[in-house]
């Protein structure tokens, strides 16, 4: 299959910013210190260069280039630090938009939830537990917030606590979607039920992993929905086995995008 080549281009004022042609001329610029050496480098016209250099400052917010740097050879030109975050932004963005059309071929991340296509390609956890839902409320009590939030498949609201901090910083409002994630061990699983009112649900065991030390327990929660926990082997928990599990609310992370 044939590599694929996604061309970014940025407009400002519904004028052309940057697009390769100018990045690389720019690139070239921040490399050699010449304009001139800079055009013949990209196999353009000094004329040319200078009128895409000119373009660019006319509708930029913040200046592009440093003339007449002093130095051991005499002056010359060097991007301001503006130029050389545009030009690592530009590189974020290329490696963005190809990430983004990787997610394509996998048709399990849906293309409606920003958050689900973003985990994707972002940052990764050790956790094992990850579910994307939407607040439905929340509640500040102190320095606490208590954060309750709606999961496909979970028969209940999710119950987090946060500090009331973390929720300012978060952004978090009614509807907001978030990702919440839950080590394996912090899941509690038991075959009698807990004394607890939120945070537990009965899930089904569909399989056992034993690694002599501990076991991982993979659960079934309903539908297509399966979560993780870990448990010593003393628990005499068999697959098919109808569980309970239960999750502080101190124990679960809150992840969002703002």
């Amino acid at each position: 299959m044939s590599e694929t080549e996604i061309l970014l281009s940025i407009k400002l004022q519904q004028q052309l910013f940057v697009d390769p042609k100018r990045i690389r001329l720019l690139k070239e610029i921040d490399k050699c210190g010449s304009i001139n050496q800079a055009a013949k480098n990209v196999k353009v016209s000094y004329k040319s260069a200078w009128d895409h250099l000119e373009a660019m400052n006319n509708i930029s917010p913040k200046p592009l280039l440093n003339r007449n740097v002093g130095g051991k050879n005499g002056g010359g030109t060097a991007l301001t630090i503006y130029a050389q975050r545009l030009l690592q932004l530009y590189d974020l963005l290329e490696r963005t938009q190809s990430k983004a059309f990787e997610i394509l071929q996998d048709e399990t991340v849906p293309l409606d939830s920003i958050l689900s296509a973003t985990a994707r390609f972002s940052l990764q956890s050790s956790a094992r537990n990850q579910f994307i839902g939407n607040i439905i409320a929340f509640e500040n009590k102190d320095i606490h917030c208590y954060v309750d939030i709606q999961i496909n498949g979970f028969p209940n609201p999710l119950r987090v606590s946060i500090t009331a901090q973390s929720a300012v910083r978060l952004q978090l409002f009614l509807g907001k979607e978030v990702m919440v994630m839950m080590k394996a061990p912090w899941l509690k699983i038991s075959h009698s039920k807990p004394n607890v009112s939120q945070n537990c649900f009965s899930a089904t065991v569909v399989d056992i992993i034993d690694n002599n030390v501990c076991q991982e327990v993979i659960l079934n929660i309903g539908g297509a929905v399966q979560c993780c926990a870990t448990t010593s082997g003393d628990h005499r928990i068999q697959v098919s086995d109808e569980l309970y599990c239960y999750i502080d609310p101190e124990q679960i992370v809150i992840i969002t995008l703002y």
